[in-house]
């Protein structure tokens, strides 16, 4: 079963693409920060990651080298924001995540998105 993690300290966004993508066949965790993030992304291998923010990948850091285990394409991240500068937008994309998406989200669109990765990732 493929593993989905939604990353969001707003608890209302997090549930809303929780729930968004419960039917899918994944297993979906949540959490709150990107601490917890790191450490359940050390643990097991997720097929994507959502993170509904965008600073986690602008402060210098590089959550997506480490997460990332060398020569792979899982975990996958998508970025759902509300910035929408296109200088942001290109050090997102830069920094290697696979979907930006903006607020406010479309579900069905990010819910169709997540579904076709999942199954293009066991192809």
């Amino acid at each position: 079963m493929q593993r989905i993690l939604i990353v969001s300290d707003d608890e209302f966004l997090r549930q809303m693409v929780c729930r968004t993508l419960c039917d899918l066949d994944a297993e979906v965790k949540s959490t709150p920060c990107n601490t917890e993030m790191e450490q359940l992304c050390r643990r097991m291998l997720f097929d994507l990651v959502i993170v509904l923010q965008a600073a986690p990948f602008l402060c210098g850091r590089d959550p997506i080298g480490t997460l990332r285990p060398m020569g792979l394409r899982r975990p996958l991240f998508y970025v759902v924001s509300w910035q929408q500068s296109e200088q942001t937008v290109l050090s997102l994309l830069e920094s290697g995540i696979d979907q930006y998406m903006t607020f406010p989200v479309n579900l069905q669109r990010l819910r169709a998105k997540v579904a076709h990765d999942l199954i293009r990732q066991t192809e």
